[in-house]
């Protein structure tokens, strides 16, 4: 049985530091620290590449007898061809977004987590089970954080927003942190963006 070590503060420290604790669900608290905006802002940049994606094209005729090129998605697709360029369009969209999204998940353990895992031996019923626990320190954390600390997902979502307001961002960069992150979390947990395309939110829109 995994028991998520509980972190404790000096008692002059605990009422400075009150608002940099996150308590999960099941009472472990874990300290916190500030995400810089521009670390931030490089994570936009990554989104961004993310929107460049765009779905493959086909061409209609319009009044005039002109043509005109259209976006496809799932219901024009019309021939193999269609078929297999849509096909490739998803697999470099989820590829893109998977890659973003692990980008994302570290930046929020490594910059907004301030703790290293415990050596308590948390990592033997992983091994137990023949799930690999990685051995470089930075990896080693994410693991840790993903796997032991926050096992709900409404605790991903709450200890994003409580990073954020401990980063004090601006409204405009709260919206865009949460667009990050709650991508993030979806496919973290297990979001099937096959079919879909991203849209500008950060999310991944359904056709």
């Amino acid at each position: 049985m995994i028991c998520p070590q509980i972190i404790t503060l000096p008692p002059e420290l605990g009422a400075y530091m009150n608002h940099r604790i996150f308590t999960t669900a099941t009472g472990v608290e874990i300290p916190l620290k500030p995400i810089s905006v521009r670390t931030l802002d490089d994570l936009t940049l990554g989104w961004e590449k993310v929107l460049a994606i765009k779905p493959p094209k086909y061409t209609v005729e319009i009044v005039g007898g002109e043509t005109q090129e259209m976006e496809h998605d799932e219901s024009t697709l019309n021939t193999d061809e269609d078929r297999a360029a849509w096909a490739a369009y998803i697999a470099e969209l989820n590829a893109a977004i998977v890659k973003h999204n692990e980008a994302s998940i570290k930046v929020l353990v490594t910059f907004g987590i301030e703790l290293n895992p415990p050596d308590d031996g948390w990592e033997s019923d992983f091994e137990f089970c023949g799930i690999p626990v990685p051995e470089q320190a930075a990896e080693r954390k994410v693991f840790y954080c993903q796997r032991v600390l926050l096992t709900d997902p409404a605790d991903e979502q709450k200890i994003v927003r409580q990073i954020q307001n401990i980063s004090r961002l601006s409204g405009e960069a709260l919206d865009r942190a949460d667009a990050l992150f709650r991508n993030t979390v979806s496919d973290e947990r297990g979001m099937d963006t096959a079919g879909g395309s991203a849209d500008q939110s950060g999310e991944v829109a359904t056709q």
